[in-house]
């Protein structure tokens, strides 16, 4: 069952990178026809642009990702670092996986997120609060789950579209104030139409390019949690650590809120209940899940 929900996961990533691509080729067109560039000029600019920006955000992705998240490499000679890195390396043989680069960032809250653009360039991070706060088991719960969404290849999804979503809502601003600011006004009345679908396209594109994103990551979530179970083999030990968490509520985050979806739970606030804007699903309902498997 959980095998061919990676496979579904593999395949919806695919749709979901094409989508963000053309989402990002419709708003740098937008943008090229309201300042006045020729439809085929926006053509030929706009596709090789876009293609460039997603490849450009898939080679710098991991360090982006670490470098907005304020994170640094796993101290050896830290014992709670120290002891880290050896459960990363279980962890990634349970698995059957290439073993991560350990990071910590340093917060008192209890976090990790997981980063990469494919398994032998993978990178497990832990806040130092939840090297400190968990015990062993709950601990390898946290690792079991970010080393399924390695496995699971969601964290080349996740790391490309934090950036491509970031993209298109800049460009769709500097379009709506573009409009604002009447540029386009010289082509007259037979372009009224094509300016309105501007319009609608600069405030739609960046809300459909976040919510197809965060609808991803959140049943990514549910899947990682029942994945990394089974790596662990110990569904409580996750369950455990999700409770401390919810018991933590955020007051130390670090780093920028653009990586907040990458997260094993939001580090900014905790979701009560499901909303279309939430970056994660409850933590009770995936702690119920958990135990009840």
């Amino acid at each position: 069952m959980i095998e061919e929900h990676i496979r579904r996961n593999r395949r919806a990533t695919v749709v979901v990178c094409l989508l963000m691509l053309v989402l990002l080729f419709g708003v740098i067109f937008a943008l090229g026809f309201v300042l006045g560039f020729p439809p085929y000029l926006s053509l030929v600019v706009g596709l090789p642009l876009s293609l460039l920006y997603v490849l450009a955000t898939y080679s710098f992705s991991v360090q982006s990702v670490l470098r907005a998240a304020q994170a640094r490499p796993a101290n050896p000679r830290n014992r709670q670092e120290k002891l880290f890195m050896y459960k990363v390396e279980e962890m990634a043989v349970a698995a059957g996986l290439p073993v991560p680069h350990a990071y910590v960032q340093d917060s008192s809250d209890i976090n990790a997120f997981a980063t990469g653009k494919k398994p032998e360039e993978a990178v497990i991070c832990a806040t130092t609060g939840a090297l400190e706060k968990l015990d062993g088991e709950e601990l390898e719960g946290v690792i079991g789950h970010e080393m399924s969404h390695i496995a699971n290849r969601d964290v080349l999804l996740a790391t490309v579209t934090v950036g491509v979503v970031g993209a298109i809502a800049l460009i769709s601003e500097i379009l709506l104030r573009s409009l604002l600011w009447g540029s386009g006004r010289q082509r007259g009345k037979s372009a009224g139409v094509l300016v309105v679908g501007a319009i609608f396209f600069a405030i739609l594109a960046p809300l459909f390019s976040r919510l197809v994103y965060l609808f991803m990551s959140r049943r990514r979530e549910y899947l990682a949690d029942a994945n990394g179970a089974l790596f662990t083999r110990n569904p409580e030990g996750l369950a455990s650590a999700l409770e401390k968490i919810r018991a933590d509520l955020p007051d130390d985050p670090r780093g920028s809120q653009t990586v907040a979806p990458l997260y094993i739970a939001n580090p900014f606030r905790r979701a009560r209940r499901q909303s279309i804007w939430s970056t994660h699903p409850p933590l009770e309902e995936r702690i119920r899940r958990l135990r009840s498997m």
